[in-house]
């Protein structure tokens, strides 16, 4: 693969370095190569970090991808599994239900999906084994695909496999009419045993069941897979911009022109951190527009470009030590409060980088308050909380450990000085009480709850804690130089188009566009896929900020580059003026 940062209209453009290119930058007054070997191996990671990022995470996410297209060829072609029935139809015609596999595959993937897939079916395909496949669009017809079944071979190894582009697309009841004439058709039922059924899903298991008669659903032997994990994707590219998570550094190599491809899975590609906003504006851009890994990829191409354009010697400081205790507090934290993975590590190091709020809004989370009280509550679960955290926190912050040392000590004696729990003069269940009694016996109990010296300890334990995790867990300082998108005014300027697309048009920064509001007004739409225009155009207008003559024209100009895109298209009945809705997001947030 060729180096280089490829752009929106598929062209990719590579980044050449030489002399007179280095010495454009702006380097320090005491900084120069010492020699041709020095510069060539500064060229060679600068090279490496910013247009070689795309075979790095290729690589990182080839596996999640891999893993789910083998499950999925292994259920439909494995044919150990084939499990014979009695036919409904005739009792000598012995023949099973259809083998389905049902996979959630968002839109972006489903090319990627068959193109996998047909990959997977060369390890199954043999001298004695033959496999076709017939892809079945919106526009195809029910008795082609009927024809291509009945002229299957009568031979037993061959096996067709029908694969449904995307369920959403095809016309009201088209499955259950195609299964019901695969049954009923005596040519097609006798090789059910030896075709298999695969439906590509873009929105939800759930819309499948709900628009498939009982009748289909029975006939079918069903699986369900899911083949876009969107967030084990994410989760993969953005770990390469946290600390916790980088490769070993690679060692130098013998020979400057070494560029094994294989390199990139064992150092660090790009040893920058995400700053907060950039880790958000990242989320954003891949789970709340089109789920695309390129536009992630270009997008931290062109940030680590900027990165050495504005400091070339960015990588000169690395903060290991401060980024390592940082790792370290943060795994104690999840093991005290959270759930020790990969996922909510991430999850949470994003709240802390980007939310400065978060520790505030922790305190209201039920999961933080019920740990709280489990702790707070018990003088033994209190007590070994504190000792777990001196035993981990002793080589980190002395002064920390010394304050928590005399705070345990000071909750000991409160034990031992407090003869018994303070108890407030109850009344018996058949006397009266007045309000006033009431309020007076509850300030009676507050006041002796705050005089409380255990339960003073207590809170004085905790709070110390927390202090110490809100210390150390904090946005990484915009003064490091291995930060990357410190500032928010860069976020919306990574992209690079001379359009405004809808990437742009789902921006936070364009939401007043016209494509942006047509784009929104279609999927807030209560209908789910079909949208009358008259009503799309309605709620179009209510939402636009133009006046009325321009909002008229400003409406068709979106709905044509909505077409041109490929997210909407006309109904087939000519005479109908309803929108069909063909981008189906699954993580989509009407607040966006």
């Amino acid at each position: 693969m060729t180096p280089g940062i490829k752009f929106h209209r598929g062209g990719q453009k590579a980044l050449k370095l030489e002399r007179k290119t280095i010495e454009t930058l702006e380097f320090p007054e005491d900084f120069e190569f010492h020699s041709d070997k020095e510069q060539g191996r500064y060229v060679k990671n600068f090279q490496d970090d910013v247009t070689r990022f795309d075979e790095k995470v290729s690589k990182i996410t080839e596996t999640i991808y891999d893993t789910a297209t083998s499950a999925i060829a292994t259920w439909i072609l494995d044919s150990a599994r084939n499990q014979k029935t009695l036919s409904v139809f005739s009792s000598d015609d012995p023949i099973g239900n259809l083998r389905t596999a049902l996979v959630q595959c968002n839109f972006t993937d489903i090319s990627r999906l068959i193109r996998d897939f047909r990959q997977k079916t060369l390890d199954f395909e043999d001298e004695r084994r033959e496999i076709r496949e017939t892809i079945v669009t919106e526009n195809d017809a029910i008795h082609e695909i009927i024809d291509k079944v009945s002229e299957m071979p009568s031979t037993p190894d061959t096996t067709r496999i029908i694969i449904i582009r995307q369920f959403e697309s095809l016309r009201p009841h088209f499955l259950d009419s195609l299964v019901s004439l695969l049954y009923s058709n005596a040519t097609c039922r006798s090789v059910i045993p030896r075709l298999r059924l695969m439906i590509c899903v873009s929105t939800s298991p759930a819309f499948f069941t709900q628009n498939s008669e009982i009748v289909t659903m029975n006939m079918l032997e069903l699986k369900q897979f899911k083949f876009t994990q969107l967030e084990d994707v994410f989760i993969k590219i953005i770990s390469t911009g946290i600390h916790a998570f980088f490769e070993p550094p690679r060692q130098k190599p013998k020979k400057i022109e070494d560029d094994d491809p294989k390199l990139l899975m064992s150092y660090d590609c790009a040893p920058a951190l995400f700053s907060g906003e950039f880790m958000k504006y990242l989320k954003n851009r891949f789970l709340a527009c089109d789920y695309s890994v390129s536009a992630l990829i270009r997008a931290i191409q062109f940030a680590l470009l900027q990165k050495y354009i504005e400091d070339p010697l960015w990588r000169e400081e690395t903060h290991s030590e401060e980024l390592q205790k940082y790792d370290d507090v943060l795994r104690l934290f999840l093991d005290e409060f959270g759930e020790h993975s990969k996922s909510e590590f991430v999850r949470i190091h994003m709240e802390i980088q980007w939310n400065s709020e978060f520790w505030k809004s922790l305190e209201e989370e039920p999961i933080f308050r019920e740990r709280k009280q489990f702790l707070v509550n018990s003088r033994t679960n209190l007590m070994e909380f504190g000792q777990r955290m001196l035993q981990k926190t002793k080589n980190w912050d002395s002064k920390f450990s010394k304050k928590l040392e005399d705070l345990l000590e000071a909750l000991e004696d409160a034990y031992n000085t407090t003869s018994g729990p303070i108890d407030t003069q109850k009344t018996s269940n058949n006397s009266k009480m007045t309000f006033l009694e009431l309020k007076k016996q509850r300030e009676q109990a507050m006041i002796a709850k705050q005089q409380n010296p255990v339960a003073t300890a207590k809170s004085a334990i905790f709070t110390h804690i927390m202090s110490f995790f809100q210390a150390t867990l904090r946005p990484y300082p915009a003064t490091w130089r291995n930060v990357v998108g410190t500032w928010q005014d860069k976020m919306t300027s990574l992209d690079s188009s001379d359009d405004v697309d809808i990437e742009k048009a789902l921006l936070s920064k364009h939401l007043d566009e016209p494509v942006s509001v047509a784009w929104r007004a279609l999927l807030c739409h209560r209908n789910f896929k079909m949208v009358p225009m008259n009503e799309w155009a309605e709620a179009y207008l209510k939402n636009i900020k133009l006046p009325k003559k321009e909002a008229k024209g400003a409406f068709f100009a979106a709905a044509g580059q909505l077409e041109h895109i490929g997210l909407i298209r006309g109904a087939a009945d000519k005479k109908s003026t309803n929108i069909n809705v063909q981008y189906h997001p699954i993580h989509f947030v009407p607040s966006l």
